[in-house]
This record gives C-alpha cells, sequence and structure tokens, in this order.
C-alpha cells in the first residue's frame, strides 16, 4: 500500500466523517459507512477493521493494525484521531476539521509545484504538433513545387523528401509521446 493510494480519497472520507459525527452517528456507524466502498483504499482498510471485529478481535486493536501498515502522514493522523477517541472518548470534530483543511492545503501545494512543473510544455507540444507537420509536409512538396529550378539550386528527388517527411513526423510524434510519459511520472496522484 503506497502513500498515494491512501492519500487519493482521504479528503472526501475524512469529510463524510465529519458530517456523520456531527450528525450524531457514532465512530462505528462512520467506519461502517466508509467501508462500504466509494474511498478506495481507505474502504477497503476498514472493510478489513470491520471483518476483524465482526470474527471478535477488538475495535482498537484493528485500527492499531492500520496505523501500523499505514504511509501517508494525514492517514496515520485520521487512525490515530479515531483511535484517540475509541480509547479515551474524545471529540473528534475539531481534529478532523482540522485533518482535512490541512490534507486540502497539501493537496492544493502538490497541485500547484506540479503546474509549475509543467509550465511551457502545453505550448512546446502545441508547437511540435503543429509546426512539424506543416514545415515537413512543405519540404515533402519542394521537390513537385521546384522541380525545374533544378538548374540553379540542387533539389533532393522526391523519395529522399518523403523519407525526410516520414522521419520528421515519426519523431515529432515520438517527441510528443516522451512528453506526456514525462508529465505521466510527475502526476501527483490527487
Amino acid at each position: 500500500m503506497s502513500a498515494q493510494e491512501e492519500e487519493i480519497n482521504l479528503i472526501y472520507a475524512l469529510r463524510a466523517i465529519q458530517v456523520l459525527l456531527d450528525a450524531g452517528v457514532g465512530i462505528e456507524a462512520a467506519l461502517s459507512h466508509l467501508s462500504k466502498g466509494g474511498y478506495g483504499r481507505i474502504s477497503d482498510d476498514f472493510s478489513k477493521v470491520l471483518q476483524g471485529i465482526d470474527k471478535g478481535q477488538r475495535m482498537e486493536d484493528e485500527i492499531r493494525r492500520l496505523v501500523i501498515r499505514s504511509k501517508s502522514d494525514d492517514y496515520l493522523r485520521l487512525l490515530n484521531s479515531i483511535l484517540n477517541n475509541i480509547t479515551s472518548n474524545t471529540d473528534m470534530l475539531g481534529s478532523l476539521e482540522q485533518q482535512a483543511t490541512r490534507a486540502e492545503e497539501n493537496r492544493n501545494d502538490k497541485l500547484k509545484r506540479y503546474i509549475e512543473q509543467l509550465s511551457g510544455l502545453p505550448e512546446m507540444a502545441l508547437t511540435i504538433g503543429f509546426l512539424a507537420p506543416l514545415i515537413l509536409g512543405l519540404a515533402a512538396l519542394a521537390p513537385f513545387l521546384m522541380g525545374g529550378l533544378g538548374d540553379i539550386a540542387s533539389i533532393p528527388d522526391q523519395g529522399t523528401m518523403l523519407l525526410l517527411y516520414n522521419g520528421g513526423m515519426l519523431a515529432a510524434v515520438v517527441a510528443l509521446a516522451l512528453m506526456l510519459v514525462g508529465v505521466k511520472t510527475k502526476d501527483p496522484g490527487v
């Protein structure tokens, strides 16, 4: 389990628990709601917690297992808040509000860094995607358009220009594909 998998739906899970607890629902019912799906890895984790409880394990022991396995700091805070609420009967609403706000700020920071890393890339992709076919197409047409100028300037034959066109188009497609791969590897996953 990676930290990114844990954080993808964390804000939504935090807000769901917050709304349920604010409505007067108990922590067990809130965890049951999360386990029914819609929150990715978090739903899977709480489903396992409830399965353990159904088998006779204590809820706090099951939550402690999640605490040990968690990789994300924000998810760890949520689990510790739930654990503290179970063991000490603390008020979770204020803590959940702070955690959700902090998680949103972290997500926004990641998105800003991602956008900054991509600056200039869309323009470069548009330039390559538009100018490469245009310039290469004109170059491929040169032998047909200027065939009579063979005495004044040396113009490559049609086969050479078509080979140049095909090679240039292939290079443009490869460059665009590499840009796409670069964008996907920088994706913060939020």
